[in-house]
């Protein structure tokens, strides 16, 4: 604000003129709070994750491997060296009940933004065409993975894998 302007407002009745969005005098001293150090709100984002249980059971599928390109994960930090793939991505709070169980989870290597996840996340075209990531139209348990071993496999949701289209309930 010029200090023309700033003179106006004060002329006004602003006798801290900063802002033209609020013209009333702003409180001073205890009314406003200023004894007060600012608290520091400092809130713990809500875990939206799989549980232990459901890691133990995609670790224990995939042995401990990158799916899509067989690095063995396990020995280094999980969210940076490797990390739990949802192949249909999880919407925030309200993500369906479906999103954290086993046949929509896969381990890969890196993180987001590096090696196989970091590809998953920039190519998802040719990532829905390995079935590493899909749509959220889509069932995981009814599409298949391109496993760096196995070949073409459907994931089951007893923890599992299987070369075996599930059968379609009409």
């Amino acid at each position: 604000m010029s200090a023309k302007r700033r003179a106006e407002v004060a002329a006004a009745g602003n006798p801290r003129p900063f802002s033209t969005l609020v013209n009333r005098a702003a409180p001073l001293g205890r009314a406003a709070g200023l004894d007060r150090k600012p608290t520091l709100r400092v809130t713990k984002p809500a875990d939206t994750g799989p549980d232990a249980a459901t890691m133990q059971v995609v670790v224990g599928r995939d042995q401990g491997c990158c799916v899509r390109c067989g690095r063995y994960v396990l020995g280094g930090e999980r969210g940076r060296d490797w990390s739990v793939q949802h192949r249909r991505a999880r919407q925030g709070r309200d993500a369906r009940p479906d999103t954290n169980q086993s046949p929509n989870l896969i381990l890969l290597c890196g993180s987001a933004t590096t090696l196989c996840h970091g590809w998953v996340e920039s190519y998802r075209t040719a990532a829905r065409d390995g079935g590493w990531a899909i749509r959220q139209s889509e069932n995981p348990a009814l599409m298949p993975v391109d496993h760096y071993q196995y070949g073409r496999v459907w994931l089951t949701a007893d923890g599992q894998w299987t070369r075996q289209a599930p059968a379609v309930a009409s």
